[in-house]
């Protein structure tokens, strides 16, 4: 026992603490600067993720890591679902595009395990704000191209979204409003604490409803809807309240602005269209997917067309079909991805492939997150992405699968327990 106390002595000494110390700060410093840059830079996202798998390595705690992964379930389904995509590469007959696609997933693994071990739960809160405040220099950007203030990247007031597409920059924004609403509910915080929440939550959502991004105004609305579960149950009165809400948001946005108004009717017509067939439009080029996707799984139910065929699928099917397409509408599908996350998926890997991504979400819901406002978070975020996988594969491109990488990290750091892990310098101290 003597020696053991010893030994702990020389483990906090002020030499091995400062160390310590300074890892943390480079760490803590490091995911700040992540968070605020998420929506920012696709070079500096880049740089990021190569960076935590540097510190991961260098803190040299392998045993320690592992025990950390080891204990969540989630990292096992992941491991599962990741494996199997990968190995579909061996009846894809489209290599290269295959292995395009699993240098995609390839982020998860330098991600995902480096934050569960490096990050604590104590920076979470630092962590999350440091994203919103990179969220609001974006939107006071989007704010001036919106009010032809100034042009930036070449966007005009019709597309006010300064680093990435509309349908990208719509799923930042409803994830950005929905935990900013969260906060502004939230019963911890004062009126006075509430209210810069509230002012960021109207113009945050106000960007949303003119940024002309369907699939982020749908995940907000959805996420709206279980917001008002989470705080109220699942009764008459919440239903009630969840509609209103929905109602009163839509209407609103579709009276005061132009570009929402426009969109939510081309949407309207573009129904109207497809119930007569006609698939030369946004949303029926979109339909067509499922089709391909139905004709894919009646072939190959099982494990799919593999990683890399997709294109070559849609191809040969639209050409046999030809769905009344004119000849852009044929030069769309042979270049295009599926524009759903979950028809990428079912294509891909088959049912096989769908049942272990939706294992994986159903560990993602079911972490053991003991923070009421961070495991309402965790839902509300994770409810955004499901619901945007509706509408883009937000996996096959960099600022969407960050974001869910994000909500992802932020998830599992919060459901750690808090039991004291030792950091472990590159330098041990040996027993002298």
């Amino acid at each position: 026992m003597l020696t053991k106390l010893k030994r702990q002595k020389k483990l906090v000494s002020p030499q091995n603490f400062l160390l310590i110390n300074t890892f943390d700060k480079v760490v803590y410093s490091s995911f700040l600067l992540f968070a605020f840059i998420i929506p920012l830079s696709k070079a500096a996202i880049s740089f990021f993720l190569f960076w935590f798998f540097f510190l991961f390595l260098y803190k040299r705690d392998y045993k320690g890591s592992f025990k950390i992964l080891k204990s969540k379930p989630i990292f096992l389904t992941m491991a599962l679902f990741l494996s199997y995509m990968y190995l579909s590469l061996l009846w894809s007959e489209d290599i290269k595009e295959g292995l395009n696609q699993a240098r995609l997933y390839a982020y998860w693994i330098l991600v995902l395990p480096s934050a569960a071990v490096l990050i604590k739960k104590e920076w979470l809160k630092s962590i999350l704000n440091s994203f919103l405040l990179g969220m609001f220099v974006s939107e006071i950007l989007a704010y001036g191209i919106f009010f032809d203030l100034w042009s930036f990247n070449g966007r005009t007031p019709n597309y006010p979204t300064p680093f990435m597409t509309h349908i990208h920059y719509s799923i930042f924004l409803a994830f950005t409003s929905i935990i900013l609403l969260h906060k502004v509910i939230n019963k911890n915080f004062t009126l006075y604490a509430k209210l810069p929440y509230l002012i960021f939550f109207l113009i945050s959502t106000t960007n949303l409803m003119f940024s002309t991004g369907r699939a982020g105004q749908l995940a907000f609305f959805c996420s709206l809807i279980i917001l008002i579960f989470l705080k109220y149950k699942i009764s008459l009165k919440s239903i009630t309240l969840g509609l209103v809400s929905v109602i009163l948001i839509f209407s609103m946005a579709y009276n005061s602005l132009d570009l929402f108004k426009q969109r939510a009717d081309a949407a309207v017509s573009d129904i109207k269209n497809i119930t007569n067939q006609n698939y030369q439009n946004s949303f029926g080029l979109r339909v067509v997917y499922w089709i391909i996707t139905y004709e894919v799984l009646k072939e190959k139910p099982l494990f799919g067309d593999g990683i890399g065929d997709f294109i070559d699928a849609a191809t040969k099917i639209v050409k046999k079909k030809e769905f009344g397409l004119d000849k852009n509408g044929i030069e769309f599908y042979k270049t295009q991805h599926y524009h759903n996350q979950y028809l990428m998926v079912a294509v891909q890997g088959g049912l096989t492939g769908l049942s272990l991504m939706f294992l994986m979400f159903l560990h993602f819901f079911k972490l053991n997150i003991k923070n009421r406002e961070f495991k309402e978070i965790s839902i509300l975020g994770f409810v955004v992405i499901l619901v945007g996988f509706v509408a883009e594969p937000l996996w096959m491109l960099q600022f969407p699968n960050t974001l869910f990488l994000f909500i992802a990290f932020i998830s599992i750091a919060a459901s750690k327990d808090n039991s004291v892990i030792i950091l472990k310098t590159k330098k041990r101290i040996t027993d002298e």
